[in-house]
């Protein structure tokens, strides 16, 4: 199929806001307890800026969609006002009133401001950490665990730099007992300033040997168990990308959605970064992952509970948020819209979007956990809060 030419801009205004309310004060739920011994590691051991690279022009103000600017597309049509909105900004008057819009509590309002003061173990989640940004640098620098049995699930965009990737998951797995990694569509780019220009599969089989000599877990390692409190159940990291069938209302097909992106100038950096070496495109490599995932998936034992981990939503509806819906054919696959229940899931943990929040779907949660660049959360009015509980349950919240 022939692709129309990419053009990797925005047009329209610069600034514009991420959305998620900020709901400090919510109660605390009851912790169980869980023994830190009771929590293992299969693995061994633990051992040993990005800078847009695309350029062009447009009519008027333009942003490449990579780091500095992917926020711009992942803003939702709506946000509750709060004290951190005016209408002096320009943005009051865009926005719904808040019955309008879902009230989600954010990633920092979730069991009043992040983790509960227990010290038993639990299970936490984080993505998007975009550690070539130095505020987000050191936020992980300072990231530590409250219980020495605390797992963190890290579900993708630690960066874009092997460096900085190594920096950050290094860091973390001497601080928490388990640390489980997903790739994003970041750690996947080929960028010219890292040393290491692996393309394709080469790279992301390089990240999991880079993982695994840090004692940390990755896609293609056994499944590890969580046994702690709301356990036992099994952690099933994944690497699934997308294949465009996310598509626009109105595209039937493809190349439709793919046509009405570029018309609209909604066009993810993947495009010229994300290289599917030896596949032939994107979505064929979506589909190999697909396959040999659904496998490992259906011969887990039928009766067990599961945490599917993945950088990106595993079902649509996540993406009816966007600011611009064209984005979403660059956030999954129809393929996975089933998983969350056939697959037995406790919970489903992802990010990508820059939308912290909790939604369910089918009676089974959804935790978005991602962190986003320092202009998204600065405009929540905070800095990125402690990893999000995922284990033990806190009770139903979020749409």
């Amino acid at each position: 199929m022939v692709q129309p030419p990419i053009r990797l801009l925005i047009r329209g205004v610069a600034c514009e806001p991420l959305s998620d309310s900020i709901n400090p004060g919510e109660p605390r739920p009851p912790l169980r307890g869980a023994s830190p011994e009771t929590v293992k590691s299969s693995h061994a051991t633990r051992g040993a800026a990005f800078q847009n690279v695309v350029s062009g022009t447009a009519r008027r103000c333009w942003a490449v969609l990579g780091p500095a600017s992917k926020w711009r597309a992942n803003t939702p049509r709506w946000w509750p006002p709060g004290p951190t909105i005016s209408r002096a900004a320009g943005f009051g008057p865009r926005w719904p009133r808040r019955s309008q819009a879902c009230r989600t509590p954010s990633a920092w309002a979730m069991n009043g401001r992040g983790l509960t003061g227990a010290a038993a173990p639990k299970l936490l989640a984080v993505s998007d950490l975009h550690v070539g940004f130095p505020e987000n640098r050191a936020i992980v620098a300072d990231l530590r665990p409250e219980s020495a049995g605390d797992w963190l699930l890290v579900a993708g965009d630690v960066g874009e730099i092997i460096g900085d990737i190594e920096w950050a998951l290094r860091m973390l797995s001497e601080r928490f007992a388990v640390v489980v990694w997903v790739p994003g569509n970041h750690e996947l780019w080929t960028h010219r300033k890292d040393p290491v220009l692996l393309r394709g599969k080469p790279r992301y089989r390089h990240l999991v040997e880079l993982c695994r000599s840090l004692g940390v877990i990755t896609p293609e390692d056994p499944f590890p168990v969580w046994d702690g409190a709301g356990g036992p159940v099994t952690i099933a990291p994944l690497f699934v990308l997308y294949d465009y069938t996310f598509l626009p209302a109105g595209a039937a097909t493809q190349a439709a959605g793919l046509a009405r992106a570029h018309e609209a100038g909604v066009v993810c950096a993947d495009e010229v970064m994300l290289h599917p070496d030896p596949y032939p495109s994107r979505e064929a490599w979506c589909r190999a992952r697909v396959e040999t995932t659904a496998r490992r998936l259906a011969a887990l034992d039928p009766g067990a509970p599961t945490i599917l981990v993945n950088h990106f939503p595993l079902v649509r509806e996540p993406t009816r948020v966007l600011r611009y819906p064209e984005f979403a054919l660059w956030c999954g696959t129809t393929a996975t819209a089933d998983w969350h229940v056939r697959f037995r899931a406790a919970a489903v943990v992802y990010g990508h979007l820059h939308i912290p929040r909790t939604t369910w779907h089918d009676g089974v949660r959804f935790e978005e956990v991602s962190w986003g660049y320092p202009r998204e959360w600065r405009l929540r009015g905070a800095a990125p809060g402690p990893p999000r509980q995922i284990l033990p349950d806190r009770g139903r919240v979020g749409c």
